[in-house]
């Protein structure tokens, strides 16, 4: 279950459960429903059936407070529980082991390893990581996420770990070299992703149609093979992927769009986590460790 702080049973919740359960069946017998616990001779006269009944009791009231220490959230682990969307590219992808690797996932492992946690990776659609997030069905997430207000309402952010940007990329003889050139063409874009929101805006000002598509190599296979005109994504996966080869015939057209930042998402209520993440993160940036990484997957500037 998702990290939260140990917490120790609660013993006055115990004793309650026991005597509630003990009394009934001491004081219930065939035919005899309201006989005295003093009629009976006291304590060390209980019959032996009444003996099973209390460590029965025991047992019930022990596993009863344990159920309910669960349900309020309650942990004894070290692992965070991080959703991922792992595409391909170099923030987070399978490597021929079919072991998760990437610049997210190893920047939320290093900083998690200095708190002495250990992360667990849950895979899903990347539109469905802050619903996972809102329903506190993971610790935190990353994503390449773009921190915006809307989604701050829902989640924490850590400070900012990436500056990105959105760009245009189009087939090497498309004749697309700006958003004026949009006029009826088809830009495809990723659900749920800030990629979306600007295709839609795009072709609300430009008067061009918007296709969407839930994986992220679709995206660049759709424009290589004519189903759509441009494709609208972050910058750093669309140079991963024109630099290794599997989308040589695209290029990249005009200015970046808009100016982003990638932040780690925490699920609101961890704020105490949300705080650790932040110290280290800073704590790596300023001694090196994270230059270090960025250089490992991205290259040096």
């Amino acid at each position: 279950m998702p990290y939260s702080l140990t917490r120790q049973p609660d013993l006055s919740r115990i004793f309650t459960y026991f005597f509630e359960i003990y009394f009934t069946l001491l004081f219930y017998d065939r035919g005899r429903k309201n006989v005295s616990f003093f009629q009976r001779g006291g304590f060390f006269m209980i019959r032996r059936k009444h003996w099973i009944s209390f460590v029965v009791s025991c047992l019930t009231a022990i596993s009863l407070v344990g159920c309910g220490s669960q349900e309020t959230g309650g942990s004894t682990n070290d692992t965070l529980i991080f959703a991922v969307a792992p595409d391909g590219g170099a923030f987070s992808s399978r490597d021929s082991s079919g072991k998760l690797t990437g610049f997210d996932i190893e920047l939320v492992e290093s900083i998690a390893a200095k708190e002495n946690l250990k992360v667990e990776w849950k895979e899903m659609k990347f539109n469905g990581i802050i619903p996972a997030l809102q329903a506190k069905q993971v610790d935190g997430a990353a994503a390449s996420i773009t921190i915006r207000e809307d989604r701050k309402a829902v989640t924490n952010f850590t400070d900012p770990y990436f500056d990105s940007g959105l760009v245009m990329v189009v087939k090497k003889d498309s004749p697309i070299s700006s958003i004026d050139d949009l006029k009826d063409k088809t830009i495809v874009a990723k659900q749920g992703t800030s990629g979306l929101e600007k295709a839609n805006e795009l072709a609300k000002e430009k008067g061009a149609k918007v296709k969407i598509l839930e994986d992220e190599a679709t995206l660049y296979m759709d424009v290589e093979a004519g189903g759509s005109d441009v494709l609208i994504n972050d910058f750093p996966f669309v140079a991963n992927k024109i630099k290794s080869g599997t989308a040589a015939n695209l290029k990249i057209v005009g200015d970046k769009l808009t100016g982003e930042e990638y932040g780690i998402a925490i699920a609101k209520g961890k704020e105490d986590l949300l705080e650790k993440f932040n110290k280290h993160l800073k704590e790596m940036k300023e001694n090196g460790e994270y230059q270090k990484l960025y250089d490992k997957y991205f290259g040096s500037n």
